[in-house]
């Protein structure tokens, strides 16, 4: 009889067996095993991904040495509710400093004028606009899961948990951006409350200003996610959203912009802002984890003095990778439009198996990344493609010459069929080359 896992009997067979694994090997241990597994699973992780993986994740990144030394645990465990002056708590006068930076220089790096910084997820900063904008039973129009829509805007996520209708935008695959011809119509057949541009999976920018123009006349909201791109927005790269027109941007504090897991929402409209803030305390935190904010603060800090660099650095290994990867044979997305103008790379996998048979394999050769469905992908199909960010591997020194090598190890293990331990020997020795 097949075992079943005690933590989520309802998960899916892949995970079953591992879960079910893992909780034969770790159920009743005490205190000392307990430790000494801990320390076990984080130097494992550290050699990995720190030390030896090449990470090409798009949704991961590193802070900066500085950035994680000014990560102090001990701030999480401090209440903090209220405004600076007006707190229920006491002796907190030295966050105070940090609640007040924090939102400043996020809100400066985006274009905004009010940042809210205090939650925890990009997820549960969609959540807060939902929460602000709009009832149950309301329609918000998103980009279709088959055009990189994030689950956050769609039923079975944020936006069904606020019991919002949700309505998938026309969406041009050839122009990987909305169907500008399409919109109107649509707009005024739905009626939607908010709209919502920004996926995962960003190779080109969306005409923001055109969205906005058509949002004008049905009276809807218009919500850029930036989750994967904060990091080119703050450097003044791939796209200005609240330049062009969109009422509000949420993003992800570490994926391309490197800071700490957390989010932000910023406007430039102090109505818009005074209902997120609402939305966000008390509606959706109490406490929160405000040792997130020096890091924060710092990032945001080193944005502001070298950020253009940083972006122009991802966006040109990106640029790099995609050419060397269509060098070394692979079928790289959007030849027609020149691959990438972002920091991300997609490619079809179909004939590896997929793109997460194909994540799997390279995996075990030492290279990191996932899945994607491709724009274009009919619907219900497994995800063709494969999604790689260039942040954290830019971060840590990679350079557009790195990713050559890069390819080729790609090429070794998907096109050529080298053996995963000869080649992860290869890719651990690259990434020691590399300061």
């Amino acid at each position: 009889m097949e075992e079943r896992s005690r933590v989520a009997p309802w998960a899916p067979p892949r995970a079953q067996l591992r879960l079910a694994e893992l909780e034969a090997e770790v159920g009743g241990l005490g205190l000392d095993e307990v430790s000494r597994l801990v320390d076990a699973v984080l130097a494992e992780h550290r050699g990995r991904l720190d030390e030896d993986g090449v990470v090409l994740y798009a949704g991961t990144n590193t802070m900066s040495e500085r950035a994680r030394a000014a990560h102090e645990i001990s701030l999480g465990c401090r209440p903090s509710m209220g405004w600076p002056g007006d707190k229920f708590q006491t002796g907190l006068e030295e966050l105070d400093v940090l609640e007040v930076l924090a939102p400043l220089q996020i809100a400066a790096l985006m274009g905004g004028e009010f940042a809210e910084v205090r939650l925890q997820s990009a997820t549960l900063a969609n959540l807060a606009c939902y929460s602000a904008f709009t009832s149950p039973g309301d329609t918000i129009a998103v980009l279709a899961k088959t055009a990189g829509g994030h689950a956050s805007h769609h039923a079975r996520g944020a936006a069904g948990i606020r019991g919002l209708r949700v309505a998938d935008l026309p969406y041009d695959a050839e122009r990987l951006d909305v169907d500008h011809v399409a919109l109107p119509a649509f707009l005024r057949e739905h009626r939607p409350v908010l709209v919502v541009v920004g996926a995962n999976l960003m190779l080109f920018p969306y005409d923001v200003a055109r969205v906005r123009a058509a949002c004008d006349e049905v009276g809807a909201l218009l919500i850029y996610d930036a989750s994967h791109v904060a990091g080119l927005i703050a450097g003044g790269r791939f796209q200005r959203p609240l330049d062009e027109g969109a009422h509000l941007v949420t993003m992800s504090t570490y994926m391309s912009f490197g800071g700490p897991p957390g989010a932000a929402v910023v406007t430039r409209d102090e109505d818009l802002a005074r209902q997120v803030s609402a939305a966000a305390y008390p509606g959706l935190t109490a406490n929160y984890d405000a040792s997130r904010l020096a890091p924060l603060v710092l990032t945001s800090a080193e944005h502001a003095a070298g950020g253009s660099a940083y972006a122009d650095r991802c966006v040109a290994n990106a640029g790099a990778l995609a050419a060397a990867l269509n060098g070394e044979g692979f079928t790289v997305a959007a030849a027609h439009r020149g691959w990438t103008v972002s920091h991300h790379v997609a490619v079809d996998a179909a004939t590896f198996g997929g793109g997460d048979e194909a994540a799997r394999l390279l995996a075990e050769g030492g290279v990191y990344l996932s899945g994607v469905r491709l724009p274009g992908q009919p619907s219900g199909e497994p995800p063709r493609g494969l999604r790689i960010g260039t942040q954290e591997v830019t971060r840590r020194g990679f350079c557009p010459e790195t990713m050559r090598e890069v390819a080729i190890l790609m090429r070794r293990l998907l096109i050529d069929g080298h053996a995963p331990a000869a080649v992860r020997r290869d890719a651990v020795a690259l990434r020691r080359t590399i300061p």
